[in-house]
């Protein structure tokens, strides 16, 4: 079977890295996997997994008009039915369908042109939208995976219910919440959480005189970014020879970097932009890391699912600490890792220096985490459940 593979903007830009790592195990069980991203391609493209190909289309283009046009002329009656189905949907996401309408008529066109068997979305809103297009205009099955906000957005859900062959959720919470949202789809709800390469063994324990903590996050509001420093700034008052290491890019950048020079934290905190997974793994395996923070804020239009900034760095046996937002509670609990309330600076601070003053149990907790990803998010087992529920 060919599968079609509906992102936001992978493989361009930085974005959801773990895509690639899913789509590596994935393309072991297709014959040919190609990806097309919803929005623009612009910025980086990131090196593509062996039998993996991209679309690299744009949403507006006159080859692609044209292919919408084809598409509407040889299958008049499945094109109106599901413009109208969209145009009609009592949730929201009109305007943001309308813009990707085309692109998902000229993808119906493209995939009965190269045979594909199934089209399957990462998110449950635009890509979504355009793999239900395509899916049933061309009369191909199509599914989804949901990730966090994009179930509470509810873009045009209750049409999408209708016809999807199943829809993966990759955490309970999100399971639960998407049941409640929408019954119809209830039956055809998977939970399968992300997946994530688990190394033969965990990292060694850090060595080096600073305490060195990476957030790997995106910088924008919801993963906490003031708090964290705030909590720094707690730990440079305690005497702990901290150095943390803010790893991403997003528009906070320049009130962020201004936080800390006001708390005159310069020496103790680094932005050091977006940094590769691989990289990433790299510090992990090299005992470079004493623990990865996230401390992300809670609420319901952007809460977290269930990172993989997380599930990676535990994959790797190395120390967390995280707050308890969105799902986070599903992965990392104190037997495992150390989590305290959102928006709680002072229990934050407390977490880290305790990572700090008792490493021996921060490794512990750690050595179980790594038992606890092997078990739940090892990508070869997820990736194997994944295709088996496309091939059915």
């Amino acid at each position: 079977m060919k599968l079609l593979v509906v992102s936001s903007r992978y493989p361009f830009g930085n974005k959801e890295p773990y895509l690639r790592t899913e789509l590596v195990e994935l393309a072991q069980h297709f014959e040919r996997i190609t990806v097309i991203p919803v929005r623009n391609p612009r910025g980086h493209r990131q090196a593509l997994p062996e039998h993996v190909d991209v679309l690299a289309w744009p949403v507006l283009r006159g080859d692609i008009m044209l292919r919408a046009m084809r598409m509407v002329r040889s299958r008049p009656r499945g094109a109106i039915r599901s413009l109208f189905r969209l145009a009609t949907s009592k949730d929201r996401g009109l305007g943001k369908n309308a813009l990707v309408a085309l692109k998902g008529l000229a993808l119906a066109q493209w995939s009965l042109e190269n045979d594909i068997g199934h089209i399957h979305a990462y998110w449950l809103s635009s890509p979504a939208t355009v793999a239900m297009i395509a899916g049933e205009v061309a009369g191909i099955p199509w599914s989804a995976t949901a990730h966090r906000w994009d179930i509470y957005e509810r873009n045009a859900l209750d049409v999408k219910a209708g016809s999807a062959m199943f829809v993966r959720a990759i955490s309970a919470r999100g399971a639960r919440d998407l049941q409640a949202r929408s019954a119809q789809l209830a039956a055809r709800i998977v939970r399968m959480p992300i997946g994530a390469v688990v190394p033969a063994e965990p990292a060694k324990p850090a060595r080096g005189a600073a305490f060195r903590v990476v957030c790997p996050a995106a910088l924008v509001a919801v993963k906490g970014h003031v708090d964290l420093i705030e909590a720094i700034a707690d730990l440079q008052k305690r005497g702990v020879p901290v150095d943390c290491v803010i790893a991403g890019e997003g528009p906070l950048r320049d009130d962020l970097v201004r936080v800390v020079k006001k708390r005159g934290l310069e020496s103790f905190v680094r932005f050091v932009g977006f940094v590769p997974q691989a990289r990433l793994h790299e510090w992990y395996r090299e005992g470079t890391v004493n623990a990865v923070v996230l401390a992300s804020r809670e609420d319901e239009q952007s809460m977290e699912g269930i990172p993989s900034s997380l599930v990676e760095a535990m994959a790797h046996g190395v120390p967390v600490v995280t707050t308890n937002s969105g799902s986070i509670g599903e992965l990392v609990d104190n037997q495992c890792g150390r989590v305290v309330a959102p928006g709680d600076v002072a229990a934050l601070a407390d977490a880290l220096y305790d990572v700090y003053s008792a490493p021996f149990e921060a490794m512990a907790r750690a050595a179980t985490g790594y038992a606890r990803v092997a078990e739940s998010h090892d990508v070869r087992r997820q990736m194997r459940a994944l295709s088996e529920r496309i091939h059915s």
